[in-house]
């Protein structure tokens, strides 16, 4: 009972809080946040096969991009998304199609060449027509004829490529999540489609031609602007997109355009990064610090963005170079991500704070367009761990065969007398793919602040957070994208590692309800103290009035200050759990009246 010991000079537990042991759980709750489709769609029946887009209604957050897998017009793919969406949108050839109404937790299914009754929701109010941005949806770096280079470490999503150039730049120590592609099939089809860009935008209607050269410090509306020589951003500019998620912004720039140190372009009320453009008919250079939205296109000229620099969408040349200088870019790519929180006790009931580790994960999966899995690149990012023992992380690909993995690197471990890794990165002795992504939270992200653990205590400074990235290399063709269900990972903290700086023990692991446990936990522990588990039933790590000891998260979580129970922090988890997730799906959201801030753990504060 030593890990969620806790001292005297922490907050009392609210007074009016429900303990989640204190109310009845539904025995068949199966405590997710996620809800997995099986998705069908029917693509149009003319043109190439271009990839199709499954993005949330407002289009700010991608689950699916992908092509059919047999060769047919028609995707079939598994996707998991937050259990309370209940609306999907499909993108394809970079236009807005429609957005479609899901009517259960368990398919969706939409044809392109039918009109049916979802078709309505698809129209703009914007006054600008989609910009179809074809293959150029993929890239964030792109050059028809130049050199791309990164210098530094930069942290790059989405692909890098020219169809006449040098790429360089892009290893060790900066992290690309993406594809780089050079003067092939792929390149040949991204430079056809950059120059149609061009041309589409050039076939828009300005609706503001009186704008000064110089943008900042202020708001502006969807249109089309046109400034008749050299343009700059410089301030803040805040794009504002009046609740349309299809808003266009479309910036025609007669020379050069740049921006000052620190500007800041702002999206908000729908508006989205790719529907935002700027066409310069001269080189493009962002200055250090610079934070900017949208598609850079210089035609013809260089595009440069400098030291500090974070890019939310693509830099792009008809005929120059694109470059890096220590800088963040993204495309909104497809991801599953949210957040693992644990209590460490079991078998035993804990606090129920849920913050013995709190763990973000994203995975970013690389496929070919046969929607073959090429790579795996899973993010984690240690946030915060109350418990006073040594506790490690792993987690298995159940739908993987243990064979077609090539590869994994990335992970920390250090403790080889607990671990055994294999020459591939997988631990030895597993039936499933089993990648430990640390081995002791305690070694890989000390903390000098005193208290236990790190980031749950107010009392004691705030230990920055630590980012672990695992690649994992599959071997050519070994399943596709729906095969993988990256939703069915199965995540597990392992406890006592290391004990008073003596190599601890493998055997116990924790793992969310109804997850099975690897090959090397120790079977033991089933039935101790409150532990109710029946592997016979296919029902573990819950107690008899099935309560978890660990909970995924399907989004970012603001955890809960130590000693706090889960119940008085969120207001609506106590409705969400008694209804066996049916309301208050969305009960870790930001909405004000979900939450008691103050007994939430504020992820602001500073050394």
């Amino acid at each position: 009972m030593h890990s969620c010991a806790k001292p005297g000079d922490l907050l009392e537990p609210d007074s009016g809080t429900e303990l989640l042991g204190d109310f009845i759980v539904p025995a068949g709750f199966d405590w997710k946040t996620t809800q997995t489709l099986n998705v069908s769609v029917v693509l149009p029946n003319d043109g190439d096969i271009q990839p199709l887009i499954i993005t949330n209604s407002s289009g700010t957050k991608r689950y699916f991009q992908g092509y059919p897998d047999d060769g047919s017009r028609t995707v079939n793919t598994i996707i998991t998304i937050p259990s309370y969406i209940n609306e999907l949108k499909l993108i394809y050839n970079g236009a807005n199609g429609a957005t479609i109404d899901l009517v259960s937790n368990v398919s969706m299914s939409y044809n392109f060449n039918t009109v049916n009754k979802f078709a309505n929701k698809s129209a703009s109010k914007s006054a600008v027509s989609a910009i179809a941005l074809g293959s150029i949806t993929n890239f964030t770096l792109y050059s028809v004829s130049g050199a791309v280079s990164n210098v530094g470490v930069s942290n790059i999503t989405g692909d890098v490529g020219t169809n006449l150039g040098a790429i360089t730049g892009f290893g060790t120590p900066s992290t690309l999540n993406g594809i780089i592609q050079n003067a092939n099939t792929v390149t040949s089809q991204a430079t056809l489609d950059l120059k149609d860009i061009v041309a589409q935008i050039g076939k828009t209607v300005t609706t503001n031609s009186a704008h000064v050269p110089v943008f900042g410090s202020e708001t502006l509306t969807p249109g089309v602007y046109a400034i008749g020589g050299a343009a700059s951003v410089a301030g803040t500019l805040t794009l504002d997109g009046q609740g349309d998620s299809n808003a266009q912004f479309i910036f025609k720039i007669g020379g050069a355009f740049t921006t000052a140190a620190s500007a800041k372009v702002v999206l908000i009320n729908g508006a989205s990064s790719e529907n935002v453009f700027w066409l310069a008919t001269g080189a493009c250079a962002m200055a250090a610090s610079t934070s900017i939205s949208g598609n850079i296109i210089a035609n013809p000229g260089a595009v440069s963005m400098g030291a500090g620099g974070e890019l939310n969408g693509r830099m792009l040349s008809l005929a120059g170079a694109v470059s890096l200088l220590n800088c963040r870019t993204l495309i909104p790519l497809p991801s599953y991500s949210g957040t693992l929180a644990y209590e460490d006790l079991w078998p035993a009931k804990g606090d129920y704070d849920f913050n013995d580790l709190v763990v973000d994960y994203d995975f970013n999966i690389v496929k070919n367009n046969q929607e073959v899995v090429q790579s795996i690149t899973a993010t984690f990012v240690i946030e915060a761990y109350g418990a006073s023992a040594h506790n490690g992380f792993g987690f298995t690909l159940p739908t993987v065969d243990p064979n077609d993995v090539v590869s994994v690197s990335g992970y920390d471990v250090k403790n080889n007398t607990v671990f055994s890794i294999a020459s591939n990165g997988l631990e030895n002795g597993q039936s499933e793919p089993t990648i430990i992504v640390f081995d002791d939270a305690y070694r890989v992200m000390p903390t000098a602040t005193g208290g236990t653990g790190a980031n749950t205590q107010l009392a004691y400074g705030y230990t920055e957070p630590v980012t672990i990235v695992v690649t994992i290399i599959l071997a050519n063709n070994a399943l596709t994208f729906s095969e993988l269900n990256i939703g069915s990972f199965n995540p597990f903290m392992i406890v006592g590692t290391s004990v008073n700086g003596a190599p601890g023990s493998r055997g116990k692991e924790v793992h969310l309800a109804n997850y099975k446990p690897s090959d090397l936990f120790d079977t033991s522990y089933f039935g101790q103290s409150n532990d109710d588990s029946s592997p016979a039933n296919e029902r573990y790590f819950v107690t008899g009035d099935n309560l978890p000891s660990a909970i995924n998260i399907a989004e970012k979580f603001d955890w809960v200050i130590e000693y706090q129970n889960i119940t008085g922090a969120y207001n609506q988890f106590k409705d969400w759990a008694q209804s066996s997730g049916v309301t208050y799906d969305d009960w870790y959201t930001s909405e004000i009246s979900y939450r008691k801030s103050s007994l939430i753990y504020p992820t602001n504060v500073e050394n």
